[in-house]
Parts: C-alpha cells; structure tokens; sequence
C-alpha cells in the first residue's frame, strides 16, 4: 500500500490514485456502492443587479386643500359717531388718569363712569404709591372698537407714577351720552 493515497468515502482502506482516474480514485475498493459524488456549483456573491432590483415607490399623498376662507370685509368707514365716541373716551380716559394720580377728586368722574367703576378707581387711587417727583399721568396711545353698535371697547397705554400701565375701558351709550361701564387698570 502506497502512502501517497488517501481515503475514499465510505472505504476504509487507503486508495493509491497516483496512475488511477479521479473517477477510478473515488469508486470504493470493497465491494459496496458508491455513495453520491457531491458536486461544486459556483457561488454568485453578488446578485443579478436586473433581478435583485427592487423599486420602492414611495407613496405620499398630497394633504387636504384648505377650507375656503370667508370673503374679507370691507374695512369700515369711520362714521362721525365713531369721533364722538373717540372724544369722550379719551376725555373720561384723561379724567380717570387724574384721579388715579391724586390731582382730582373721584367725585369728579360722577357723570362719566358707573358706580363700580367709580369705586374701583378710588381705590386704586388709595393705594397709588408715593413717588416722588414722578411726573403727571399721561394719555399715551388709544385703541377704540366697536363690536357692535351703542357699545365701545378700549385699549390705552398710560404713563401713571412713572410706570407705563395698559388700560382696558369699555364705553356704552346710556341716555345720549357715553359712560363707561367697565374699568381695568393693568
């Protein structure tokens, strides 16, 4: 026995292949039958680009359009009534700064404001802090509204002790005349 052989599958003793074929090597010498020879295939390690190709699509789906947006209005045409009121806001405005800077007494805003609001600014005036050599109070900028007719709302800046302060007023006609109903110092 040759020591240049090896083993073939399923034989247990060596088998010399140095003058025999591949196929002769690979038979079994004892008498049983051969076992499937295993075969190679040759491995892709890259896919088929073509077949491999895979398409996402991305689906996206544009968003509801908008609701339709109410016709505009027209801007409002100043009336001469919205001057009235303008005139006697800052008036009783002015009045009401006076009062709350101590060179008024509250009894002068009797006909101007209701009762509550007349309550409400002598008590802020009671409380009003003692500066000294602050200057008077001033009437800043104005803000009028009207949300509907008969009524008017105000938003003010006001400079009162030597603080800038808002102001929120609203204005309602009582009798022909404007008063103001509700007072709010910020």
């Amino acid at each position: 026995m040759s020591t240049d052989g090896f083993w073939a599958y399923g034989c247990e003793t060596p088998v010399a292949f140095g003058h025999l074929s591949h196929a002769a090597a690979m038979t079994p010498t004892v008498g049983l039958a051969a076992p499937p020879v295993p075969q190679m295939r040759r491995l892709r390690y890259e896919p088929d680009t073509e077949a491999a190709t895979v398409q996402l699509a991305l689906v996206v789906t544009p968003p509801p359009p908008p609701p339709p947006r109410a016709p505009r209005e027209l801007p409002v045409q100043r009336t001469i009534e919205d001057e009235v009121v303008r005139r006697c806001a800052q008036q009783a405005l002015r009045l009401t700064l006076e009062v709350l800077d101590g060179r008024r007494p509250p009894a002068h805003l009797a006909e101007l404001v209701e009762p509550s609001v007349g309550r409400y600014v002598a008590a802020a005036a009671a409380h009003r802090p003692a500066v000294a050599h602050a200057p008077a109070a001033r009437l800043r900028s104005m803000r009028l509204d009207q949300p509907r007719p008969g009524a008017a709302e105000i938003a003010a800046v006001c400079q009162l002790c030597g603080r800038i302060r808002a102001v929120a007023a609203r204005f309602e006609l009582h009798d022909g005349g404007w008063r103001c109903t509700a007072f709010r110092l910020g």
